[in-house]
């Protein structure tokens, strides 16, 4: 019975072995790629929030003490100079300004509307490439299980022969010669065990990184090759096409970029169209010919203006970004095209790799079988004295060869499998797959 496993970064190896689908969860929960993606959309939402509120007023409070230096007065005849103002003046008060209406608040409100669904896409890529990897690295694990396991038995069955050997050697119906081809081929197996076991550990190492944990950790698995991805592919090409066009993260971000440069242009646009703003002011104000203010000093002064600003000129800063944002627009229709054309080539070619996976799948599946019964003939043939030696070795490569064939190819279809889903955007399973706000 599998069993949940939570693993953080610094956690010790689990006991048991982990399942494809814990490790998915671990991953997403581990990984700093996916931490980073989860933080810039959480970046582009308070962004937009932001945007959205530009009809929000906004208020300040404004306290100042003013001496003035140099005072204007007035000469009149027979009365000498009369003062036209105080030295010392205070004024305290709040003003709120409402935006009623600016084009670039609107505008900006859709361009950061836009990030954020960009930001959403390119999380749900960044998880899907993060399935991607560990799918790849766990099956590189059972991979890299079953060969040390044929080596093993490549190892074990290659002693069989030398034993064999000995026993006909001893009973004189072998050469010396043949003796020794026995014992040369039962200690070429061991490097070859040996050379297993250390893939094995290197990757369990791989898996550990890919999951988010340190590249010192071992990761034991649960699974088998055989097992397909828990994803529903599609079953027709023209059906994986239209699930890319409805679910690929990758299409939506280039749907998205064109909606960008369109909004780009509007915000660059909107700078020379005019704003309306209402602003009031309550304030208390004094003025003295000395410092020494109270309250009887100071008066109501409130007061509401409409302003309407039109712009007319702005040097040639305006216009510069205005023919900017155009250009850039032109440049992400560009990119937004070539992610597009590219999607459809990684979709033809990963509907082509599974076909291949498959058919080879099930060539080597018919081939173990027939290597199987002839190494067991072999063995017997050659305890009879019917066949040679060399002829047992033969039949013992063919085993092992074909059974490391078989393992290749189970490992080939599973990453088919996962980079076809990839492709439509469907690589999601697990329990940690809902991350952010917005499904696809």
């Amino acid at each position: 019975m599998h069993r949940t496993i939570l693993i953080t970064v610094l956690s010790a190896l689990p006991v048991f072995g982990m399942t494809l689908e814990e490790a998915v969860d671990t991953a997403l929960r581990n990984r700093n790629d996916i931490a980073a993606a989860r933080l810039d959309l959480s970046s582009a939402e308070w962004r937009n929030r932001s945007a959205d509120l530009w009809f929000l007023p906004s208020v300040s409070f404004t306290a100042a003490f003013v001496r003035s230096h140099d005072i204007s007065t007035m000469e009149l005849p027979g009365l000498g100079s009369i003062p036209l103002g105080s030295e010392y003046a205070s004024r305290a008060g709040i003003t709120a300004a409402v935006p009623l209406f600016t084009a670039r608040g609107l505008a900006g409100s859709s361009l950061t509307g836009i990030s954020e669904d960009i930001s959403d896409y390119s999380l749900t890529a960044a998880e899907q490439d993060a399935t991607l990897d560990v799918i790849r690295s766990f099956h590189g694990v059972l991979l890299a299980t079953e060969l040390e396991r044929v080596a093993s038995e490549a190892l074990e069955t290659a002693k069989e022969g030398f034993e064999i050997a000995s026993r006909r050697y001893e009973a004189g119906t072998i050469s010396r010669f043949e003796l020794l081809e026995s014992s040369v081929a039962y200690e070429n197996r061991k490097p070859e065990a040996l050379a297993a076991s250390s893939a094995l550990a290197n990757a369990r190492a791989a898996l550990a990184v890919a999951v988010g944990l340190t590249g010192t950790s071992g990761v034991p698995v649960e699974g088998s090759l055989s097992d397909p991805i828990p994803v529903t592919l599609p079953s027709s090409l023209e059906e994986a096409d239209r699930m890319m066009l409805e679910n690929s993260p990758e299409i939506r971000t280039a749907s998205a970029m064109r909606e960008a440069g369109d909004a780009s242009v509007r915000l660059a646009g909107a700078a020379f169209a005019p704003s309306v703003v209402l602003q009031t002011e309550y304030a208390w104000q004094a003025a003295r010919d000395d410092w020494h203010f109270d309250t009887e000093d100071y008066e109501r002064n409130w007061s509401t203006t409409l302003a309407v600003e039109i712009p007319i000129f702005n040097q040639l800063n305006d216009i510069a970004s205005y023919q900017t944002a155009r250009a850039d627009r032109l440049a992400s229709n560009a990119r937004a095209d070539d992610i597009e054309n590219y999607s459809e080539l990684g979709l033809v070619q990963a509907w082509n790799d599974l076909l291949q996976a498959r058919e080879s799948v099930s060539a080597t599946e018919a081939t173990v079988a027939i290597a199987e019964e002839g190494s067991s003939i072999a063995r017997v043939s050659y305890e009879a004295g019917v066949i040679t030696r060399l002829e047992m070795d033969q039949a013992f490569l063919a085993l092992t060869a074909s059974r490391t064939n078989h393992a290749t190819a189970l490992y080939g279809l599973r990453v088919a499998e996962a980079r076809l889903a990839r492709m439509t955007g469907l690589l999601e399973f697990g329990n940690d797959t809902s991350t952010h706000g917005k499904a696809l």
